[in-house]
């Protein structure tokens, strides 16, 4: 069936009108377009609603008038642009149809010159792409007075009478007109093409497809922000600072190789180097210290600790010499019967430390209880103690910053050891 499209007049006066807008231009007389900023999601919103009339084409539609077929129409739209140029929208379009039937139609109400008048209730929600033509070509221009914007869609059509519906997939394609009447309003024309099944106005036959024009007038509001701006020309960066470093970077950089290189030739000249023969000095080793909880005869961690270092780096260091074990007690606390035998336990828990579990031989170890017969320390608490020390020498004590310090001379004459404690 032959269909009218009256949106072909409304299609060419836009052209001919964007044609004449005046341009956006630049200094040199060329047009400015984008780049442009994007906006945020509130930005750009309008929101519209329109009257006019709608003509429905049907299989029978051409058997009467263009006049018998208007009917009213009703537009309501939400839109956002996205860009200066491309927008999307939410419309709701339709309202009343007319036109011609035979006498299956669903909406046929009554005869007509060998047919039936129709008229049925009509809903069109669709989704549509806008391109604003205006600002395509001519660049951006908030102030334009005139803006072309054609726009492709689809969406759910409804049709609806006498008891009795259908609904069916739509195609929409037209044009929208805006008139800048103020910053936030705007004066829209509109011309749209919707296309639908044959079956939309309940009659079947002769034709693929149907379809209905309709022209709209109405208002649109924007919403949000209004302009786009144009994405400001980036001055070319300075990159002089960081080839001054890189530059700097790649000097440093070839003074450590040259660095590298001849570290690797004096290693390279000290590995070919004959090994050189180090005579072993003779380890001297100096006395230790055991201290004991009072009434104890056993030795805590730590000063196993100090026990075990001892063995390992003064006794087994010093081979061939021989070791005195001196038990002590306090004479502050206890008898000196008791005192004594404390004293020998001591002893003979650190030598059967040194013999059973350090393999110490018994040859190398002398054995001496005092008791409290000797007390070296002003802290009775430091009396509680077993020392090792060479068989022969002296011992003196001297005091740097809290710490106990002992200074050992080998000698021939008797044992005598002196001294005194701060801050164990």
């Amino acid at each position: 069936m032959k269909k009218k499209i009256i949106t072909v007049a409304l299609v060419l006066s836009s052209v001919c009108a964007m044609a004449q807008q005046k341009e956006n231009r630049d200094t040199d007389g060329n047009i400015l377009r984008g780049s442009y900023e994007t906006n945020s999601f509130w930005s750009n919103w309008y929101i519209g609603v329109g009257g006019g009339i709608n003509i429905y084409e049907g299989e029978f539609d051409n058997k009467t008038s263009v006049g018998n077929r208007i009917a009213p129409a009703l537009d309501v739209s939400l839109g956002k642009w996205i860009t200066p140029s491309y927008g999307v929208r939410l419309q709701y379009s339709g309202l009343k149809a007319k036109g011609l039937t035979d006498a299956s139609g669903m909406y046929a109400k009554g005869a007509h010159r060998g047919y039936y008048k129709e008229e049925f209730n009509v809903s069109n929600l669709h989704a549509d792409f806008m391109w604003n033509w205006s600002n395509g070509f001519l660049g951006f221009n908030e102030k334009r007075v005139w803006n072309v914007i054609p726009f492709v869609g689809f969406g759910w059509a409804r049709s609806w009478g006498n008891s009795t519906h259908d609904n069916e997939i739509a195609a929409n394609i037209g044009i929208l007109n805006t008139f800048r009447l103020g910053k936030r309003l705007d004066l829209t024309l509109e011309g749209r093409q919707m296309l639908v099944k044959e079956c939309f106005d309940g009659t079947v036959g002769g034709s693929k497809g149907e379809g209905m024009s309709a022209v709209t007038l109405g208002l649109s509001v924007k919403l949000g922000k209004t302009r786009f701006d144009r994405v400001e020309k980036v001055a070319p960066a300075d990159y002089s600072s960081y080839n001054e470093r890189i530059n700097a970077l790649r000097a440093k950089n070839h003074d450590l190789s040259t660095e590298a290189e001849r570290l690797a030739a004096e290693l390279e000249a000290a590995r070919n180097r004959k090994p050189e023969v180090v005579n072993e000095s003779k380890v001297t080793a100096s006395p230790v210290a055991l201290f004991f909880p009072i009434g104890k005869a056993t030795l805590d961690k730590k000063e196993l600790t100090n026990l075990e270092f001892y063995v390992n780096n003064a006794i087994k260091a010093d081979k061939n010499k021989t070791f005195t074990l001196i038990g002590s007690a306090d004479s502050a606390t206890g008898s000196k019967e008791l005192n004594q035998r404390l004293s020998e336990q001591r002893m003979e828990y650190v030598y059967n430390l040194l013999v059973e579990k350090y393999k110490i031989s018994p040859e190398r170890l002398v054995k001496k209880a005092e008791g409290d017969t000797n007390n070296r320390f002003s802290e009775p608490e430091l009396n509680r103690v077993v020392i090792i020390v060479l068989f022969h020498f002296k011992v003196f004590q001297a005091t740097l910053r809290g710490c106990l310090v002992f200074f050992y001379v080998g000698t021939e004459s008797a044992l005598s050891l002196q001294g005194g404690l701060v801050g164990r």
